[in-house]
């Protein structure tokens, strides 16, 4: 074993990038090519080169193409998050959009156009304008993305360092200073000098599927903990999955005649929105799932008989994971294109994430959070924005921090003290070496309380706080117990402590909003109260504990009114 006392790693660096996913990227990229004698270094707990949940990707990607308006796209997410849309924020990101799709073409990336040379983009959930831009190639579009900007990481330059889970960031007067860590194999202690940090590390998790098991919200803890807002906690990612082995795609399945079915056969969504049907949010159809499931109506198939040959031909995997998986269903003798498969709801991760402007910007001085860390969905998804959002708040983060470092680079001072550095090793040195507590187990208790129907999909007052009691008898009883023994398992027990924070957010968010709105369905509440809850919750720190506000939509400021929601397109059922 390994002792943080004796191996130490002290790295000066101009911005220290948390999470080497494609906002990462996006920001090191952009910083580099803006100044490239600036010292950028991207650290991640896995491999420095993995390439984040993009890799598991379809590739496809939202933007606003010249012959479109932005101000309809602005419009259509308004609507689609019942009126949850920071404008001005969704303005900037979109302005931004097309050429960072260009810029991913130029750079080896391939997407369909058509006959005019314009991008072929498909319509998303029903909405009049949003499309999202799909690639040639089914199958490989997240891990070309990745390759892509693999390269550029190795052309420019970019310090990359993996293995590094993240503990804490360091302070000075209220500006972030820099962070330090551990090697997540060998033990070492790092301790990182920086002028500005990005969280870039993604959503908080529950480590229920392969293709979302490293998103545990550890960054989001980390912003937290030195004094960032966090925002949308009570939202919740939970998707329709296949039973056997992961797929992605639907997105683009759902508008070409696939739906899914109960147990009867029957197209059960038109039970619950006459109009849109199946093509709608995963959130509204996991939302009839288990109201099917919960009437006898169970299990649910997902149907691809109705589609056209050309449309099976245009949409198969030709090569990567989906691929595989494809092989794997034929030969247990399923054609994932020509019939019906098992699904079911899963929860995968939080939607919530560090408030921050549209430059990434947060409350905390020197510390900006990018991509998924950072919140802007409104518990429903639009196919391809996180793809289009990892790219644009990436670049328009690296724009702000190169103004702010030439404005105020020269005077910030980023040396820690020897003493607060030695303190924390120690800590970190005697948690490596401390045995207790299963983490595994303490984990699946977590798990066990917030996958059930009633708290992830369809919540009440009674089921929330019977989870929230479950899950403070945890982190009293054992969390404090948990024992590591390595850093690979010290790493997992950081990781939990972190869905743990997480999962109490997302409880008491849950309880706060005491309508349904979104992803968010109470059934104690099943209508929308725009008088009372069209507003964020907005969560903090103050002298230690979790406070929670709810912050108004500033209608009077923004350009368009909330006029219409998409919510009203659903029949759910309503409070006797």
């Amino acid at each position: 074993m390994k002792d943080f006392q004796m191996d130490c790693v002290n790295i000066e660096t101009d911005v220290l990038i948390i999470g080497a996913g494609p906002s990462g990227m996006w920001t090191a990229k952009h910083l580099k090519e803006l100044k490239p004698g600036l010292q950028v270094t991207v650290v991640d707990k896995a491999g420095a080169d993995w390439g984040g949940l993009m890799t598991m990707s379809e590739g496809d990607f939202d933007a606003v193409t010249p012959e479109e308006n932005i101000d309809e796209w602005v419009k259509d997410l308004v609507y689609y998050w019942d009126g949850l849309c920071d404008q001005e924020l969704m303005e900037t990101l979109f302005r931004a959009s097309y050429d960072r799709l260009c810029e991913y073409e130029k750079l080896g990336c391939t997407y369909t156009r058509k006959e005019d040379g314009n991008f072929k983009g498909i319509p998303q959930r029903g909405l009049d304008n949003v499309k999202l831009c799909i690639t040639k190639v089914k199958g490989t579009g997240g891990e070309d993305m990745r390759d892509s900007l693999n390269k550029e990481m190795r052309r420019l330059d970019i310090q990359r360092i993996g293995r590094i889970m993240v503990t804490e960031l360091l302070q000075q007067d209220g500006h972030i200073t820099g962070a330090v860590g551990f090697h997540v194999r060998t033990g070492q202690f790092y301790s990182f000098a920086a002028k500005a940090v990005v969280i870039a590390c993604g959503r908080g998790g529950w480590k229920c599927s392969y293709g979302k098991n490293t998103s545990t919200g550890e960054g989001l803890l980390l912003a937290y903990q030195a004094g960032a807002e966090l925002c949308n906690m009570e939202f919740a990612e939970v998707w329709n999955v296949p039973k056997l082995f992961s797929w992605e795609g639907q997105t683009v399945l759902l508008p070409l005649g696939a739906k899914f079915v109960n147990a009867k056969g029957e197209s059960f969504m038109e039970r619950y929105s006459p109009v849109l049907k199946g093509n709608t949010d995963p959130h509204y159809t996991t939302m009839a799932m288990a109201m099917e499931t919960k009437a006898g109506r169970g299990p649910i198939y997902f149907d691809t008989s109705d589609l056209k040959e050309e449309d099976r031909e245009f949409v198969q995997p030709a090569a990567g994971w989906q691929l595989l998986n494809h092989n794997k269903l034929k030969n247990i003798g399923i054609d994932f294109f020509r019939g019906t498969t098992e699904w079911q709801p899963q929860i995968l991760s939080s939607f919530g994430g560090i408030v921050a402007d549209a430059y990434g910007r947060t409350k905390v001085k020197g510390l900006y959070a990018v991509g998924r860390s950072r919140f802007l969905d409104a518990g429903v998804y639009i196919g391809g924005f996180d793809l289009s959002t990892t790219a644009t708040t990436g670049y328009l983060a690296a724009e702000e921090i190169h103004q702010y470092l030439q404005q105020e680079g020269s005077a910030i001072s980023t040396q820690p003290s020897k003493e607060d550095l030695e303190t924390k090793r120690s800590l970190l040195s005697e948690q490596l070496q401390k045995t207790g507590v299963n983490g595994k187990e303490v984990l699946r208790k977590i798990q066990e309380l917030v996958l059930p129907y009633n708290v992830s999909i369809l919540k009440s007052e009674k089921s929330l706080n019977s989870a929230l009691h479950e899950l403070q008898q945890i982190q009293k009883d054992l969390l404090p117990e948990m024992g590591s023994g390595d850093a690979h398992y010290l790493m997992k027990c950081k990781e939990i402590e972190a869905i743990a924070t997480v999962t109490e957010m997302f409880l008491k968010a849950s309880l706060m909003r005491k309508e349904t709105r979104g992803g968010h369905y109470r059934e104690d509440y099943p209508q929308r109260d725009d008088q009372n809850w069209l507003g964020w919750i907005k969560i903090r720190q103050e002298n230690g504990n979790m406070k929670l506000h709810l912050e108004p939509v500033p209608l009077k400021t923004y350009k368009h009114p909330v006029e219409r929601y998409y919510q009203d397109n659903f029949q759910f059922p309503k409070k006797a």
